[in-house]
């Protein structure tokens, strides 16, 4: 991740942070309050993005699912990101053919 934040700086407009919400899944519901949110986030699991995503308008992006394999949106897939919201990050293709919408995506470990 180090070197990712150091491109970044370089890179020219403001940076977009995006937080994980993780939380304790557990069948016993008196399990759920036993880990504090800051414990949580400072977990790094294999597999698993980091608890802060930080983008800029421009960044490269590689997507770590398969959101829509007939479209080209697989596992490893680049794209360039054009632009950031809340929710969703719009990115275009690295040829800049097709533009997607990129949204808030659940990660549970298995």
């Amino acid at each position: 991740m180090e070197i990712n934040n150091k491109v970044l700086e370089f890179m020219p407009g403001n940076e977009t942070v995006y937080k994980a919400v993780d939380m304790f899944i557990s069948e016993d519901s008196q399990n759920q309050s036993t880990f504090p949110e800051e414990f949580l986030n400072s977990l790094t699991p294999t597999g698993l993005p980091p608890y802060e995503l930080k983008l800029k308008i421009g960044c490269i992006i590689m997507l770590l699912r398969n959101l829509a394999p007939s479209k080209g949106l697989c596992n490893g897939t680049r794209l360039i990101v054009t632009k950031l919201q809340q929710n969703i990050i719009q990115a275009k293709s690295i040829d800049g053919t097709e533009t997607f919408l990129i949204p808030q995506i659940p990660f549970i470990p298995s």
